[in-house]
Parts: C-alpha cells; sequence; structure tokens
C-alpha cells in the first residue's frame, strides 16, 4: 500500500525526489500536483526576470526561512507548537499568524514542503490561542485582547487562499474559508471608521474587499467601499492622511493634525491603493497616488522614512515602523502613475536587505551591530508586502538610470503646516525641523505606558542627513517608554540616551527644548542658506518649567552648502548646569578623532564628518563607548558644550567626501 504524506499528499518516493530536484518549478511541480491546473495563474511563481523582481523574491525566502527556523517545533505542548518565538522579546507575538501568507507564497514558489508544513503550523497554532469564538483574532494571548488585528490576519488569510490556495487540500481550504467568513463576520459588526486609529477603518476596506472576492460576498465589497469613501474625508489639503490619534478630526492649538508617517506610508495608503485597483474606484484611487507622493517626499536618499515627526515615532524604525506590513505594494502596485513610486519602493527594500540578518529584519541600522535582538514582527508582518508586491505586481525592463526622489533635489525649503515641520535641502545636507503639537495618547494597548508617545517638538532639528556621509542627527521618543509593550523592545543595558540634539538642564527631572509645544518657530531665507529660529522655554516631558523659574532658549539653526550651524543660548533662573547635547550618529566602529578640544573628526564609510565648538571651555569628554537608542536604531557619540545665561555657544558641523 502506497503511504502518503498527511500534508502535501506526496509519496515517500515523490518526497525523495523532491529533495533531489533542481529548479523551483520543477520543485514546485512534483510537492503540489494540484498546481499544474493553476499554473496560468497570475499567482503561479516563476523565476524572476529582473534583479529588481529577484531582490523582491529572494528577501522574502530569506525572511520565511528565518522564520521557520524560529518555530516551535519540538515541543508538544499546543499552547507553543507552531508558534514563532521572538529572540528579542522572548515570548510568541500573537499576530505571528499573519506569516501564514507569506510562507505560504514561498512554499508555491519553491516547491518545498517546509514552508507548507510552517503555514500549517503557525495557523494552527493562531487558532489554538488568540483565535476567538466571536470571529475574531487577539492580539496577543495574555499582553493585549485588542481585537481590531482581525483586519491584518483577514488580509493574509484571504491572500494566501486567492493566491496560493491551490496547495492546499481541499479539507484545509474548506476550513481556512470558513475560518475567514467568521472573521469576516465579526469585522462587519466590529469596524467603523472610529474604530481605533485610523488604520484599522482604512485597512479595512481592503479585507472587506477581499473577504467579498475569496466568499463570493457582494455585501463584504460594499461594506468596503463604504469604508474607503468615509476615509476619504480624513485626508488634508496637502494629502496627508490623518487619524493616527484621537480625536481622530481633532486640530492642536498650532493647527497640526494627528498624523503619522510609519502607519501611512506601510500600512493604510497600500491597503488604499490595493482596494481601489481592485474595485476600479478612480476617486480613492486618485486621492492615494496624491497621497504617495506627498509622502514620498519624507523618503531619504538611503530609501529611509523620516518619521522623526510622527504621532507614533515610538515605533520609528529607520525602514519604516515595527509592526505594519511595508510600503511597497501602495508604490509598486501604481508605479504606473508615477515612475519615481516604484524607485521609493525598491530604495526601501534595499534598506531592508541592509538591516536583514540571521534571516531576520532588525529594528533599525545599528540594532545588529549593537549587539541587540531582532523583535520577529518585522520580519513576518513585513513579510507580507513583499508576497504582495510579488504576487500582484508587475516588473517592466529596467531602465539604465534610476530616477531621482524628491529629498535627492536640493530645493531648499518646503513646510507642512498640518503636522508643523518644514523640509531643507541645500547642498548635500536634508533635514527636517519640527513643532509638531499633537501629543499622541495610546487608548488601545493593555500594560503599557498609556502616555504620550515623545515625538519631539519645539522647533527641534529631527533629522540631520547627509547624501554621502548618511544620517547625522536623528530624533528620538523624548523620554524612552514602552508605549505598546508588545510592541516594543526593552534596553537590555549599556548607555543610552535620547538622540534628538537638544539644550537640556537636569535638575531632578530632565528639562529640555524638546517639549515645548508653545515655542515660536521662524524660517528665513537668505544667501543660499535656511535659518531656523525657534524660542520657547526648557521643559519636562509633562510640560512643567524648572522649581527656580522659566528658563528660555533660543536656538538657530543654518543651513548651508558648506555646513550646518547651531547657535544656543539660555536665559533666566539659571541654577544648574545647561548643555547644548548633540549625539552624533556614529557606529562603534568609525574612528573618533579629538585634535583639541575643540574639534572632533568621525570617520565615515565614505568621507568625514567634523564638529566643531567656540565654546569657551570646547567639548565636554567624549565618551569611548557609543550610546544607543532603540528608535530609531542607532549608536552615537554624545557632544555636548557647556551653556552660560546669556552668551552664545555654537557648534558647527561639516562633511568631506572621500575622492
Amino acid at each position: 500500500m502506497i503511504k502518503r504524506n498527511l500534508i502535501t499528499g506526496l509519496t515517500r518516493r515523490q518526497m525523495l525526489q523532491l529533495s533531489t530536484a533542481g529548479a523551483a518549478a520543477v520543485s514546485a511541480r512534483l510537492a503540489f500536483p494540484q498546481l499544474a491546473a493553476a499554473e496560468n495563474r497570475a499567482s503561479m511563481a516563476r523565476a524572476p526576470h529582473s534583479a529588481e523582481q529577484k531582490l523582491y523574491a529572494d528577501t522574502l525566502k530569506i525572511w520565511c526561512d528565518g522564520l521557520v527556523a524560529r518555530q516551535v517545533t519540538g515541543l508538544t505542548d499546543p499552547a507553543l507548537r507552531g508558534g514563532l518565538l521572538c529572540p528579542a522579546c522572548g515570548l510568541i507575538h500573537g499576530r505571528c499568524g499573519d506569516a501564514v501568507y507569506p510562507l505560504l507564497r514561498v512554499a508555491h514558489s519553491t516547491g518545498d514542503q517546509k514552508y507548507l508544513r510552517a503555514a500549517l503550523a503557525v495557523h494552527e497554532w493562531s487558532e489554538r490561542t488568540v483565535s476567538r469564538p466571536d470571529g475574531s483574532w487577539a492580539n496577543d494571548v495574555s499582553l493585549s485582547t485588542w481585537q481590531g488585528i482581525t483586519v491584518f490576519h483577514a488580509i493574509a488569510l484571504a491572500e494566501a487562499l486567492e493566491h496560493h490556495g491551490a496547495i492546499l487540500d481541499a479539507a484545509t481550504r474548506k476550513q481556512w474559508t470558513e475560518r475567514l467568513a467568521r472573521a469576516a463576520k465579526f469585522l462587519n459588526g466590529f469596524i467603523s471608521i472610529e474604530t481605533g486609529n485610523i488604520n484599522y477603518p482604512v485597512t479595512s476596506s481592503l479585507a472587506f474587499v477581499l473577504c467579498g472576492r475569496v466568499l463570493g460576498d457582494a455585501h463584504y465589497i460594499e461594506r468596503g467601499r463604504k469604508m474607503a469613501h468615509q476615509a476619504m474625508s480624513y485626508f488634508s489639503p496637502n494629502g496627508f492622511l490623518c487619524g493616527e490619534g484621537h480625536p481622530l478630526a481633532g486640530v492642536s492649538v498650532k493647527g497640526c493634525r494627528p498624523v503619522d508617517l510609519g502607519y501611512n506610508v506601510e500600512e493604510s495608503l497600500p491597503s488604499l491603493a490595493l482596494y481601489a485597483l481592485l474595485t476600479d474606484d478612480k476617486p480613492v484611487l486618485d486621492q492615494t497616488i496624491a497621497a504617495l507622493k506627498t509622502h514620498m517626499e519624507f523618503m531619504l536618499p538611503d530609501g529611509a522614512w523620516d518619521n522623526s515627526w510622527g504621532t507614533r515615532n515610538y515605533k520609528w524604525s529607520w525602514w519604516g515602523s515595527r509592526t505594519s506590513d511595508g510600503c511597497h505594494p501602495g508604490f509598486v502596485l501604481l508605479a504606473g502613475h508615477d515612475p519615481k513610486f516604484r524607485e521609493a519602493a525598491l530604495r526601501n527594500l534595499e534598506l531592508m536587505a541592509a538591516c536583514t540578518h540571521q534571516g531576520l529584519l532588525y529594528g533599525g541600522q545599528d540594532y545588529f551591530e549593537h549587539g541587540d535582538q531582532a523583535c520577529i514582527h518585522h520580519t513576518f508582518t513585513h513579510a507580507k508586502s513583499l508576497a504582495t508586491v510579488l504576487d500582484r505586481g508587475s516588473f517592466p525592463a529596467e531602465t539604465a538610470a534610476r530616477p531621482n526622489l524628491p529629498r535627492d533635489e536640493p530645493y531648499g525649503l518646503k513646510t507642512f503646516p498640518e503636522i508643523g515641520t518644514r523640509l531643507a535641502a541645500v547642498g548635500e545636507w536634508r533635514a527636517t525641523v519640527t513643532e509638531n503639537d499633537w501629543e499622541y495618547v495610546e487608548h488601545v494597548q493593555a500594560g503599557g505606558a498609556g502616555g504620550g508617545g515623545g515625538h519631539v517638538s519645539g522647533g527641534a532639528l529631527s533629522m540631520l542627513y547627509h547624501r554621502a556621509l548618511g544620517p547625522v542627527l536623528v530624533a528620538s521618543m523624548t523620554e524612552y517608554q514602552m508605549i505598546e509593550i508588545s510592541n516594543q523592545q526593552a534596553y537590555r543595558g549599556g548607555p543610552h540616551m535620547e538622540m534628538t540634539p537638544r539644550i537640556e538642564c537636569v535638575s531632578g527631572a530632565t528639562y529640555t527644548s524638546l517639549n515645548d509645544f508653545k515655542a515660536v518657530v521662524t524660517t528665513a531665507e537668505a544667501d543660499g542658506a535656511i535659518v531656523f529660529d525657534a524660542r520657547g522655554r526648557l521643559l519636562s516631558t509633562s510640560r512643567q518649567t524648572l522649581a527656580g523659574g522659566d528658563v528660555a532658549y533660543h536656538l538657530v539653526c543654518r543651513i548651508s552648502a558648506g555646513g550646518v550651524d547651531l547657535e544656543a543660548t539660555v536665559t533666566g533662573a539659571v541654577a544648574a548646569p545647561v548643555r547644548l547635547l548633540v549625539p552624533v550618529v556614529s557606529l562603534a566602529g568609525e574612528r573618533v578623532e579629538l585634535p583639541n578640544g575643540r574639534t572632533v573628526r568621525i570617520a565615515k564609510p565614505k568621507g568625514t564628518l567634523t564638529v566643531t565648538t567656540d565654546a569657551a571651555e570646547g567639548f565636554e569628554a567624549v565618551p569611548t563607548e557609543r550610546t544607543f537608542n532603540l528608535v530609531p536604531g542607532f549608536e552615537a557619540v554624545p557632544l555636548s558644550v557647556m551653556l552660560k545665561a546669556d552668551e552664545t555657544a555654537r557648534m558647527r558641523i561639516e562633511g568631506a567626501t572621500k575622492l
């Protein structure tokens, strides 16, 4: 009697054949004979036809290999078996069932049954542990009971069934389809435009349409259309999607709206893009294209997303946001409307590939070198976006020259009032200055800090980037907090500090120039330079003044082709030491030279960064060990000078590239 494998239906002989098959397409036919009838489907994986497509496919496979390597398989306990164990958090994230889609995609494209086994096992783990009788899935086993994430898991399950259901046996396909139907029914009664932050109702538009397609139910497709059109009123005139904070349509004292770049470009806008394409909804399509162009203004030349100002930047990870899905579907699927879209997606993928080690996507550029672990959440969520691009995107012939993106150009100054943020591009320098006064408060995640998200304000220089030397200054949270306890990492020791350049006074609490929402910020352009002028008060994160009375600050940032000048002055009851503190991004392996007390040189891979000061006492002692911040994941050399009341101290930053 011929014995067949219970997962794939393979005979022992076929399994042996599979282990020696060379070509992925041949392997796929051997492992999944039912693919023969589906080969003409657009979702049928084939060998990549371009370097771009190959990078998507290779990165997805690397990530899926990383997921498989960390799947719990040696334990029989059903509460653990099949889950994906996170090396950074020491737990199984409740949303890891989303990995069913990318794992099934790689199983389909390679014919390797290990990915199919992994997909089935992680789905079963999800059903045993975080699935609920009402059709929802919970965010975590115990840390959060939030059910809104059902929208994302429903998308993953629907995409898996639509594109790769052919490799499942009939019983499994039926079981998954029925489970999707229960999730759709739950969402139908759960989601409204006010559910959670704006990313949930916006993304539900796609979830409903996909459920409608898989289940053959027109009601859900119409439900998706209604959600998408309700979301249209949450776009600002400049094209920002607002609502990453409550109230969704609220406006701050300075006229700022709740906007988060990471969630918008990695979750909401890609979902709207695919929704609009699947339903041929031109009004939504046009708005999404306009919004993608606006958000693309914040992509840095290396493919990073400048979310230094966003309401939820506590999850900023340089390449995106910790638990969202990725920008790639939105930009790739709409690339026919603007060639820059495809370039933006590709640069971001190249950055993610550079941040991938040992099969996992690390939470920032310096995490791996610093010795921190990768949270597996980044990998299983962002793998979905690559699977979507490979299943639904097209890859036309590559052109010789790659197009420039907005921040490649030295355009001068751009202002975005609804986020209280200005961008400068002068010579090789790219800068962001923000006075965003929208304070984010987390209302959903149980067990976290529950307070403000801690984005910087007060006229902070939240980003300084040199086109050849890379990131120089980056913002972090004003004070690191676990706003979402299961979605952020904890420090594991070693020196760490807030990364944003600032004026700081420590007197019991810490008072800085980053916390004053009432600061007055002005901008001027003269002689080829852009000057930002900020005046405010040193405040704690709870907006309190120093016990001895107000200490006012005046911070000027002048950006010219030759360099960046910072001038700092404090006035008032200065009873404790006050510093101008500038943490300069630098990996531990980069050589630091101090030729004198007023000059610091940092050797970068493509040149040298030089920082000088005119402070009377020069720089304070420069630490030999790098400091680090988990947001957005950089090591840095902290440079500081003492400030005396009513006296101005200056720092100048210059970059020189190798010839």
